[in-house]
């Protein structure tokens, strides 16, 4: 592209946009004839005029396409992270029919700025856009590659998660090194290495002379699959691979296994959840853990197979301690020889996972954690915060992930460069709430110290002004008025406003930047964006919804786990619900609501129940549940309304009281359309409450 044209302007004048860019151009331009070079940009170009998702970008305004000679550049601003995929698949089936070459493609998700060219025309420069460039020229014909940092935004979305294949890292121009995946679905893309990738593997340093020994369950899928490839790869790298299954069973068969382990360099255990349960394998590893105590080899490399659970004791006191790699599927198999090689050339400090710890349910889950399972309301959000949506209203019960999921949208959105502050009312005291003075000036102050900020609500704050017109005007010339970065300020636990005497006016203002920013979009409130978290049905407390933020803005409402997010946990777990009727047993007892989902695999993980065992514990007073059961209780026990209704449910009557039913659907005890309908969310429930209704 060129030098970068962002070095002669002002620097006030530049401001960093997050962009979605896809580079495409067409492979071997520069050795075709001249007189066929214009014909196939023509092609190109008119498959790209033709696309949806240009047309789209072009008449909202979200798209700048920067013709490069032998290809272009399309630079989707504000829009969808799943843009640039969707072009390149109408682009890629509207050449099929026509086209007479092989084109490339590149997508990186990156900041650029925009910037006239020569000639005063919009175009944009920076990293996003370069670093696209680089991850195309990786391609052969025929490859959709990108970068790590945009196929993590379409991992979100399980759609697209299964056609994204990790290819490891490559190095580019400058040395920089990109990690790449290719995207392959059906007749869009290349499924083969790139060339450029698969040269770097040929020149992989060698093993020649390294004796390895792969231990794994026989007659196991995909055990043996991936024993097949490492066998390959390893021994193309010069390595002396020892597999068990070409020996005949008997006493020799047993001197071999134990010559070829301890005379081993290293030892590669295939841990599945068949695997760990083998006795043989678990003997093997005892050799090999006794004679590298004695003679300090062989190393142990373990590779677990699509599966994370907990070891068990005989297994878990030699390799708890070790570092373990993961395979989830072929499109994993490169990255772990890649990570086996670097271990066993000593070029790295091999595989870098370790063991897997259980983790306690309950509170937000911090944002390393293994056990977060993403759901789809996951990408929704994740896109809000992306397009800096003015209002982003995040609904659901207590304890379904609501602050986890704010907290891993508000760290993207910092890696992106916003700045962001969070504001928990759950925090908030009686004297905080006492009137709307007293509570602006307490979320002013908040502001300031979390953005440390020079001047403070007080030193701002008129007499003769309104609450309201203080608070908004420190909002925007103290916090907005400072940058230009966009602002995403995040309100845990509104729920506490509902029932305050000034709610109304607090939601009224919030309304109104929502409104200010439609009609001025040069003003500072387009740099705001404020994701409300709320558990309770606002329709209940608020009279007006016109006059609040609750009717405007992206909707993301939690719903409970599905079969899909229940069995990820279980593999996750160690697989405790073995069978198809276990884990039909446990859905129906627990439903799909996240804590009780979390804590009921945790118990049988931790402490070696039986699913047996946990449905006869479960709704006891002093049950794995009971501290969630008796808050439950003690809510229930002032609120006489609420209680006929459950009665009622429990007596097969009917009861229209649709207020105390929506309280009580928000809290996470019923579900249900209507009252009329409504039934309790899961047998637990059931269970508990019908004890102490009767």
């Amino acid at each position: 592209m060129g030098d970068d044209p962002t070095s002669s302007i002002p620097e006030q004048q530049l401001k960093p946009e997050m962009a979605h860019v896809l580079f495409a151009d067409v492979v071997g331009y520069s050795k075709l004839p001249t007189d066929e070079q214009p014909r196939l940009l023509h092609q190109l170009r008119t498959a790209v005029r033709n696309s949806d998702e240009f047309n789209h970008g072009r008449n909202s305004g979200s798209l700048i396409c920067i013709p490069t000679g032998d290809g272009m550049a399309l630079v989707f601003l504000e829009s969808d992270v799943c843009a640039p995929i969707r072009a390149a698949q109408e682009i890629s089936k509207a050449l099929r029919k026509v086209a007479t070459f092989g084109m490339r493609i590149g997508i990186h998700s990156g900041p650029v700025f925009r910037v006239p060219d020569i000639n005063g025309t919009e175009t944009v420069a920076g990293a996003g856009i370069n670093l696209a460039q680089r991850v195309m020229d990786c391609g052969d014909a025929g490859h959709i590659l990108m970068s790590q940092t945009h196929a993590s935004f379409l991992q979100e979305f399980g759609g697209l998660r299964t056609n994204l294949h990790d290819l490891g890292e490559a190095e580019v121009k400058h040395g920089v090194r990109l990690h790449l995946f290719n995207y392959c679905e059906g007749s869009d893309g290349n499924p083969k290495m790139p060339s450029k990738l698969a040269s770097s593997l040929a020149a992989a340093p060698s093993l020649a002379g390294t004796r390895v020994a792969l231990i794994y369950k026989r007659h196991t899928e995909p055990d043996e699959t991936l024993l097949k490839a490492l066998e390959s790869a390893l021994q193309e790298r010069g390595c002396d691979v020892f597999i068990d299954r070409h020996l005949r069973i008997g006493l020799d068969w047993a001197r071999e296994i134990e010559r070829a382990l301890r005379s081993a360099d290293a030892v590669i255990p295939l841990l599945s959840p068949a695997a760990v349960k083998s006795e043989m394998l678990s003997y093997e590893l005892e050799i090999a853990d006794d004679t590298a105590q004695r003679k300090g080899r062989p190393r142990l490399l373990p590779v677990r197979v699509n599966w994370e659970g907990p070891l068990p004791d005989s297994l878990a006191s030699i390799l708890d301690p070790i570092q373990y790699t993961l395979w989830r599927g072929p499109e994993d198999t490169n990255a772990v020889v890649a990570e086996l090689t670097s271990a066993l050339t000593d070029q790295g400090t091999g595989p870098m996972r370790g063991s897997r710890a259980l983790e306690p349910p309950g509170g937000a889950m911090p944002l390393d954690s293994q056990y977060y399972v993403e759901r789809p309301t996951d990408a929704e959000f994740h896109a809000a915060i992306a397009r800096h949506d003015s209002i982003v209203l995040v609904e659901g019960a207590r304890q379904m992930g609501k602050t986890s999921l704010l907290s891993r949208g508000l760290q993207r959105a910092r890696t992106d460069g916003a700045r962001v502050t969070c504001t928990d009312f759950q925090k908030l005291n009686a004297s905080d709430l006492s009137s709307l003075e007293s509570f602006y000036m307490t979320l002013g102050t908040a502001l300031a110290n979390q953005l440390d900020l020079d001047k403070f609500p007080e030193d701002t704050w008129r007499p003769k002004s309104g609450p309201n017109q203080n608070f908004e005007s420190y909002l925007r010339r103290e916090v907005l008025g400072r940058e230009n970065a966009p602002f995403i300020w995040a309100l845990d636990e509104v729920d506490r406003l509902f029932t305050c005497p000034f709610g109304s006016e607090v939601f009224g203002l919030f309304r109104s930047w929502h409104n200010a920013r439609a009609l001025d979009p040069e003003s500072p409130w387009h740099r705001l964006t404020m994701v409300i978290c709320y558990a309770t049905e606002a329709h209940l407390f608020i009279t007006d919804l016109n006059q609040s933020p609750f009717n405007v803005g992206t909707r993301v409402r939690l719903r409970d786990f599905g079969p899909a997010e229940v069995r990820q946990l279980n593999q996750l777990h160690g697989q405790p619900l073995a069978t198809a009727e276990e884990f039909e047993r446990f859905v129906r007892l627990l439903g799909g609501q996240p804590y009780l989902v979390r804590r009921g695999l945790h118990e049988m993980v931790a402490n070696r129940l039986t699913l047996v065992e946990l449905e006869r514990t479960a709704p006891l007073e002093q049950g794995p549940f009971a501290d969630h059961l008796k808050r439950f209780l003690v809510l229930l026990s002032g609120n006489d309304t609420a209680l006929q209704l459950l009665r009622d449910m429990h007596d097969g009557k009917k009861n229209g009281d649709a207020k105390v039913f929506h309280r009580l659907r928000a809290a996470g005890l019923l579900q249900g359309e209507t009252p009329a309908d409504a039934t309790f969310r899961c047998d637990l429930y059931a269970q508990y409450f019908s004890k102490h209704l009767a």
